[in-house]
């Protein structure tokens, strides 16, 4: 699915994850938003369905996101179980930060999908996104390495 089998499959979103997402984000402004991803592995990539929103309780949520406990351990809890995190960077393009590649370990495996989203900027105000596969690379100590591998991301037709 990701780079090491070949080609970077995309990552696609549906239509109502899409409007979710950017919803979300620009709801929060100009605090960071979070949240999960469910979905699962489909022909020629990731189909994300379903987004559930987080709240944000980081001490500084307009430079950093920290899950509200309560709902981040009920999400990882859904069934399906989420797939990917979603985070939202209202200053700055949809690439990860420092912070954001640091944070990559503390994820379980079910975790396979991170999306960026930014505001749009300018007259049309459209959210960005930037779509990444989370590699796992461990040493001979069996200790996860990760990465993240950008991936297309698109919006599904409806």
């Amino acid at each position: 699915m990701t780079a090491i089998q070949g080609d970077i499959q995309p990552i696609r979103l549906k239509p109502s994850v899409q409007q979710a997402l950017g919803k979300h984000l620009l709801s929060c402004y100009p605090h960071e938003a979070c949240g999960v991803l469910l979905g699962a592995a489909a022909a020629g990539g990731m189909l994300i369905d379903t987004y559930v929103p987080i709240s944000n309780v980081a001490p500084d949520p307009l430079h950093a996101f920290v899950p509200q406990p309560r709902e981040w351990i009920k999400a990882l809890y859904n069934v399906p179980s989420p797939i990917g995190l979603f985070h939202s960077h209202p200053h700055s393009p949809p690439l990860p930060s420092a912070a954001d590649l640091s944070g990559l370990t503390a994820l379980g495996t079910e975790f396979q999908i991170y999306v960026i989203g930014s505001p749009g900027q300018g007259d049309n105000n459209v959210p960005n996104f930037g779509g990444y596969y989370i590699d796992r690379q461990f040493d001979i100590n069996g200790r996860s390495s990760p990465r993240l591998i950008q991936a297309p991301i698109y919006a599904l037709l409806k």
